[in-house]
């Protein structure tokens, strides 16, 4: 490009219906691009560099405008001393995306110096379209490049039903595998708590007879028999034998013979002859004597359950 002709453009070239700004007068301007010619999509750079006195200072206008290009980057300004002038570089990072005849606008670069502010402008610059189907032989025009093309719909083949599918039949095999673990769980036979021990047993039986309090309601007989049948089936099942059928002299007998540990056989004698007395003595007992009773059981069932729990240590001793 011819640095004079680029002045005379710039000095001939106002906008219509507006002032004449004033305009500068650098002593060279050129405009170069890096490509001899560019494709659809390349980037490339444009650098404007202009000589000018030493005291000017050019800028780009705001905002700047390269339409139909678009900017890629921001632009880079540098400027340098060359003996009595200066020497301001514009370089525009540009890309063409949308237009078969690119070209850069009209650059007002704003000048400020001693002189006031000016204007310079730039004229347009053509860039120069390769196109690359003409490159490959394009049999006519039909097929050739004429920039970006509309989208088209394009068929593609979708597996959408086939996932739909796939994904109810591995809902229907979830619930079938849920059903059958749950009907598998429902026949599988519960397992039984494990039995209390004897001690637990007797206590939560005569626990319950003394709260119910018969002997308030004229029923001490009845409360004497169940007590009579608590120590006797603890007493069965704690020495393992059958106590429940034994008279009370078998019974005794059968306690003299195992002697078994921490059972006082005096008192447990005189507990049990009495509970004879009123169930077939038909001798009533007062709540106090019923009461009393139930202590004494309980205490007998807290006493062989501690020593039930120290035989183990004697023995290993």
């Amino acid at each position: 490009m011819i640095a004079a002709a680029l002045l005379a453009a710039a000095a001939a070239a106002q906008p219509a219906g507006s002032p004449a700004a004033t305009p500068a007068h650098p002593f060279t301007v050129a405009v170069k691009v890096d490509r001899d010619d560019v494709t659809l999509g390349e980037p490339f750079l444009v650098t404007v560099r202009i000589e000018h006195a030493p005291l000017d200072v050019y800028a780009l206008p705001e905002p700047l405008g390269v339409d139909p290009l678009s900017l890629r980057g921001s632009p880079s300004i540098s400027r340098v001393a060359k003996g009595d002038r200066a020497q301001t570089t514009f370089e525009l990072p540009l890309v063409n995306l949308k237009t078969l005849e690119p070209r850069l606008p009209p650059l007002r670069l704003r000048v400020d110096g001693p002189e006031g502010e000016r204007e310079l402008e730039v004229p347009e610059t053509p860039i120069r379209m390769r196109s690359l189907v003409a490159e490959e032989h394009a049999p006519d025009a039909e097929h050739a490049h004429h920039g970006p093309k509309p989208p088209v719909p394009v068929l593609v083949r979708s597996f959408l039903w086939a996932w739909i599918a796939g994904g109810a039949a591995l809902i229907v095999a979830a619930l079938l595998v849920a059903r059958d673990l749950r009907r598998r769980r429902a026949l599988r036979p519960v397992p039984e708590p494990p039995r209390p021990t004897a001690e637990e047993e007797a206590m939560a039986r005569l626990v319950a007879l003394k709260q119910r309090r018969q002997w308030d309601r004229g029923l001490g007989r009845a409360a004497v028999f169940e007590l009579s049948e608590i120590v006797r089936a603890y007493l069965g099942r704690r020495l393992q034998f059958d106590a429940l059928d034994l008279t009370t002299e078998e019974l005794l007998g059968e306690l003299r013979a195992r002697r078994p540990f921490a059972v006082d056989l005096a008192d447990l004698t005189r507990d049990l002859w009495w509970q004879d007395l009123v169930k077939f003595a038909k001798a009533e007992p007062t709540p106090h004597e019923c009461e009393a009773a139930i202590d004494r059981a309980a205490s007998l069932v807290d006493r062989t359950r501690t020593a039930a729990s120290i035989a183990p240590t004697l023995e290993a001793v």
